[in-house]
């Protein structure tokens, strides 16, 4: 019995292929050549800030982040999946996230300090950008295999996606309030815009051990196109 035509357009439901495997493999190790090369080669080289690159950057990942979450609500609208809700979400969080972020950076808007915050607020909403969307990963991949009489959204899409983006906004808002009203009482990460302070490891490495946890159950779980992909996004550490 042939397939009804919009499987073909649901990527939680799609089997990658040889190629898709191929081309996240060899996207997976360009990254990892680029982070030998700035590891090794490079790591003598004094950066120099190109404060042109970061509006910039910032720009492109909330637009990229926006259409994806958007994208992964229309998938949601199709199956009802509380998993793809919650990566949906996570999107959204990562698009929201950028804009404090890129108001506390230092020098963009404002020479040697930021609209926002002050000198450490911009890390620590680095580290809840990525602790975050490592976060709402692990949820995607702990629901998607569910029990499917349990898994499916009852109520309306409208609603499903309205208390998700208002749950998600509040996340974000409670996360840049903490970075930014308390800043003076986090811990002290970077010792100005260019140097790490020795605190950086400590506070990177359970961030880091997050991202490897919510890589590793979509390693275990991997099934279809979109866990592939969330794989290299993960692995790229964004």
């Amino acid at each position: 019995m042939a397939a009804p035509e919009e499987d073909f357009f649901v990527l939680s439901d799609l089997s990658p292929g040889s190629t898709q495997k191929r081309v996240a493999l060899a996207v997976v190790f360009g990254l990892l050549f680029l982070v030998f090369i700035a590891a090794g080669p490079l790591s003598g080289v004094q950066p120099r800030r190109i404060d042109a690159f970061v509006p910039a950057y910032t720009t492109a990942m909330f637009v990229n982040d926006s259409i994806t979450a958007i994208l992964l609500f229309a998938q949601f609208s199709i199956l009802r999946s509380r998993a793809i809700l919650v990566i949906a979400s996570g999107y959204v969080f990562t698009a929201l996230i950028l804009i404090p972020w890129i108001l506390a950076f230092p020098g963009v808007f404002v020479p040697g300090g930021g609209l926002i915050g002050g000198l450490q607020s911009t890390s620590w909403l680095y580290f809840s950008w990525h602790a975050g969307f490592s976060l709402f990963v692990i949820g995607y991949a702990l629901l998607k295999d569910a029990d499917p009489d349990r898994r499916p959204w009852r109520g309306t899409v409208g609603a499903a996606i309205f208390l998700s983006v208002a749950l998600t906004t509040v996340f974000v808002l409670a996360a840049a309030y903490v970075c930014v009203a308390f800043e003076a009482m986090l811990p002290s990460v970077v010792l100005d815009s260019l140097r790490l302070s020795p605190l950086w490891p400590y506070v990177g490495a359970p961030v880091a051990l997050v991202s490897i946890v919510a890589l590793v159950l979509l390693w275990i779980r991997r099934r279809s196109m979109l866990d592939l992909w969330l794989m290299v996004v993960m692995s790229c550490t964004r």
